[in-house]
């Protein structure tokens, strides 16, 4: 009896794997660069394709042109960024604790990785799409729920604008330590001060604005809630 089951080409199942695994080459190559050297440097494709072990116009093959590399290269760097500030172990204790940790493992990634940090927080032309905005659009929408959910849970009031801000208030909020992140490390090799120190008061500025906006509205944000007690609202990702 026959069957009208497509038949999978073992062949194309092979090129779409190597094509894959050639384009990560080329994306890790870049960012293997951009670390070697110091920030700002503008590193050449034909440096990059030498580094993958590749001609220069097979890089060509596996993206439109330079910007699509480096937006690539650059969410790339980005998911890297995350998935340290995210790892396992971030929302362990209390809530002051959980914003503090996650803002030192941010600044202890930027500081040790200062040329690549730089390269993912840049605004490439060309696009509307923009990978920095992009993964803190995304941080913002995960905290959404915890933001309103919990107001609820601490009995904070919140009317209408206050809901519809709840996203835009999270963007702002992890904006400012990005910018803050940016401007510091802009200041070379004496910046001051140093990472822990400018981790916990950057820390401090998000634990202020947070229970401000709940003291205002009636509620007590409490600095040793543990974060576990909101899970089911809020599932922050575990490696």
């Amino acid at each position: 009896m026959g069957t009208d089951e497509p038949q999978v080409d073992g062949r194309s199942v092979r090129w779409e794997a190597h094509k894959r695994e050639r384009r990560a080459a080329i994306i890790q190559a870049a960012i293997e660069l951009t670390e070697a050297h110091p920030p700002g440097t503008d590193i050449h494709v034909q440096l990059i394709a030498k580094q993958a072990g590749i001609g220069r116009p097979v890089v060509y093959r596996h993206f439109a042109d330079r910007d699509d590399l480096d937006r690539a290269v650059q969410r790339q760097s980005l998911q890297m960024l995350t998935d340290h500030v995210f790892a396992s172990g971030i929302a362990e204790g209390g809530l002051r604790e959980v914003i503090e940790r996650a803002v030192l493992r941010y600044v202890l990634w930027a500081h040790q990785h200062r040329a690549l940090h730089r390269f993912a927080m840049r605004e490439l032309p060309g696009k509307i799409d923009n990978p920095v905005r992009n993964v803190i659009r995304g941080i913002s929408v995960q905290l959404k729920p915890l933001l309103l959910e919990g107001g609820k849970v601490l009995g904070v009031e919140l009317d209408d604008d206050d809901a519809a801000m709840v996203d835009l208030v999270a963007f702002g909020v992890v904006s400012e330590v990005v910018s803050a992140v940016r401007l510091w490390l802009a200041r070379g090799e004496d910046r001051k001060p140093d990472p822990e120190p400018l981790a916990y008061r950057l820390a401090q500025l998000i634990w202020y604005q947070l229970e401000g906006m709940a003291r205002t509205r009636g509620g007590r944000l409490d600095p040793d809630l543990a974060l576990a007690d909101l899970s089911a609202l809020f599932p922050v990702t575990q490696n």
